[in-house]
């Protein structure tokens, strides 16, 4: 089961993870790219934007520390997810 977050906005809700690009993007509604997996047994849904799925493909599709401390990745609650990938004209299933 995933472990769930307490949300200002939302309350509580499943966690998930989303690169500090796309959690910023949110409230300004800028689009950024929209990749992500889904969550899986206990895993949460992650995403990235555009710009960390360019660095991966650059880069081997290796999620090295490198891309982790670039990616700067932000825990949000399910709906805050949601709402994320909502904004977006496109979302890619990786």
């Amino acid at each position: 089961m995933i472990e769930e977050i307490l949300c200002d906005i939302h309350g509580s809700k499943e966690m998930s993870f989303a690169c500090i690009h796309i959690a910023t993007a949110i409230d300004s509604k800028n689009q950024v790219g929209f990749y992500y997996s889904e969550a899986e047994g206990d895993l949460p849904q992650i995403a990235w934007c555009g710009s960390c799925e360019q660095y991966l493909l650059d880069n081997g599709e290796e999620w090295t520390e490198t891309f982790q401390s670039l990616a700067d990745f932000k825990m949000l609650c399910s709906d805050c997810f949601d709402e994320a990938k909502n904004n977006e004209t496109e979302a890619h299933l990786r």
